[in-house]
């Protein structure tokens, strides 16, 4: 008898052991999705260093955030597929495009949308007097082999007379399937000038039929195929 209760006793533990690991595991997908809220919401009507108000923004419990770093994301643009938005809180189109990235995700019921805030690494340049390129600070290796997986997609960076320099502005949404960027979408709307004034219901619908056409085409079971037509 006391030998049958051991067993059940191991047994019982074993379970209980499973189902710890178990919610353990559903809590740190989920905690992504809660410290995105909390980074975003926490600017909540709160005053920058200009003066200017945050946008107030509610951010879904389940936005379908992923954290990502680096070299996460040079992974997915040189192999994988996905969606990428490049952002960080303090910005002021980042909070104005959110809210709508999200609810694309949601109407094309797309898994996941991979995060990362590439602040930090970006270069900063400027021209001098004399036009030249100076380099005020250097990005970092993994900051320039991005924008080598964007390639002609990226962004030009402005105000340096050279098309060839590239940049990552944010907030920037890339779309990548198999390791080809299918398109890149950055800032919101052309129409929004002001970045603390609020998108009004068209400018929405048209950010948003970007985002979802975007998606979509990830989801697509069609292979995507190079200028050479390799697949």
């Amino acid at each position: 008898m006391k030998k049958y209760f051991i067993i059940g006793l191991i047994l019982v533990l074993f379970f209980v052991s499973g189902c710890s690991k178990g919610n353990v595991s559903v809590k740190k997908e989920d905690s992504d999705e809660v410290k995105f809220k909390q980074e975003y919401e926490s600017l909540n009507g709160k005053s920058n260093d200009k003066d200017k108000v945050y946008k107030t923004i509610d951010i879904s419990a389940n936005n379908g955030i992923k954290y990502v770093d680096a070299k996460e994301v040079i992974d997915i643009l040189s192999s994988k597929s996905g969606v990428i938005y490049f952002g960080f809180p303090e910005c002021p189109w980042c909070r104005n495009a959110i809210g709508v990235l999200l609810s694309a995700r949601k109407d094309v019921k797309l898994d996941k949308i991979y995060y990362y805030n590439a602040l930090k690494i970006r270069d900063v340049k400027h021209l001098d007097d004399n036009s030249n390129v100076v380099e005020d600070k250097k990005g970092t290796e993994e900051y320039y082999k991005i924008l080598e997986l964007l390639g002609d997609k990226a962004e030009v960076y402005q105000g340096l007379n050279d098309d060839s320099i590239k940049r990552l502005y944010f907030p920037t949404v890339v779309f990548v399937k198999d390791g080809k960027v299918l398109s890149i979408h950055s800032s919101t709307v052309d129409s929004q000038k002001d970045p603390y004034d609020s998108l009004s219901k068209s400018q929405k619908k048209e950010l948003k039929k970007i985002y979802v056409d975007g998606m979509k085409e990830v989801l697509s079971d069609e292979k995507v195929c190079d200028e050479e037509g390799k697949c």
